[in-house]
């Protein structure tokens, strides 16, 4: 489908979704029972609270984007994250956002040194100072970059500008001891002209991603609902295999920077797999701290 009437496509289905009788906080279709690690243990209610909150920002994201001027949207600087700027050709970076997650940083950073590829973590500032241990050593692992997420990740379109504000101070002296990059990504995607004007002040590069793996809506089987495809913009030939997806989408974009969660278990259990086909596809993986990643940072 051509970007022009994917984009209205996605829009479409905004409107369908915000008929009468179709909650926005619909519960996902529920996933064949899985033995739970400890990770997924422990993800599993926040993984499910975060996959039915993003889909109620994205329904609303796109219904708002089908009816505003596109000039007006523009100067509410509302919707930015996702990167119209091209990636470097053949370059791949991984981000993944929520942490620090007892258990999935663990198991990631173990993938990073098998396969020898960097990846940022996004973390959120409150789980930062509930495990400052998972903090630091994402810090000192030479494939990690820590990032800024938000101090208890609001929807920034939800929130007053003195608490969005309050979010971004906090999490910044919560992860100032960490010397990292000043790196930040908006919880959801969804940003505000007063909270640009002050990451700047701070000195951030706002990350939003060229490729979006849609984890909040894969289950654990690695495949999606029709309902939830249409507003992530997954393939219909992908809709039952995440990795399959994530691997197109970053072809179609010859590269990119690469949006997934740690909370989501089946993120987790295919990241492996995704890697290897990545590499397969002749992608090398790059920190965002790259040259080549510097443009599509704002």
């Amino acid at each position: 489908m051509p970007p022009v009437n994917k984009k209205m496509h996605l829009l479409c289905t905004a409107a369908l979704a915000l008929m009468p009788g179709l909650a926005l906080t619909q519960s996902l279709p529920a996933a064949p029972a899985a033995p739970a690690t400890p990770a997924s243990a422990a993800s599993a209610p926040h993984a499910h609270s975060h996959a039915i909150d993003t889909r109620a920002a994205r329904v609303r994201g796109l219904a708002e984007q089908m009816n505003r001027p596109p000039d007006e949207l523009k100067q509410s600087c509302r919707f930015e994250s996702d990167i119209t700027t091209p990636p470097p050709r053949g370059l791949v970076g991984l981000s993944f956002d929520d942490g620090p997650e007892p258990g999935a940083t663990e198991a990631i950073l173990a993938l990073l040194d098998k396969h020898q590829v960097p990846a940022t973590f996004f973390l959120i500032g409150a789980k930062a100072e509930r495990h400052p241990e998972l903090a630091a050593r994402i810090r000192a692992h030479p494939l990690a970059l820590v990032g800024n997420h938000s101090w208890s990740h609001p929807n920034f379109h939800d929130i007053p500008a003195a608490r969005q504000a309050s979010e971004l101070s906090r999490s910044d002296t919560t992860l100032a001891p960490l010397e990292a990059p000043k790196l930040f990504r908006y919880p959801y995607g969804n940003a505000s002209c007063e909270s640009n004007a002050q990451l700047q002040q701070l000195g951030y590069r706002i990350v939003g991603w060229h490729v979006d793996s849609c984890d909040w809506a894969f289950d654990k089987t690695g495949s999606i609902d029709a309902h939830e495809a249409k507003i992530c913009g997954v393939d219909k030939a992908n809709r039952e295999h995440f990795v399959d997806h994530v691997v197109s989408a970053v072809q179609a974009r010859q590269g990119g920077i690469v949006l997934m969660h740690e909370i989501h278990p089946h993120t987790l259990a295919q990241l492996d797999t995704l890697i290897t086909r990545l590499q397969a596809a002749g992608f090398a993986f790059a920190p965002l701290t790259h040259p080549g990643f510097q443009p599509s940072l704002r």
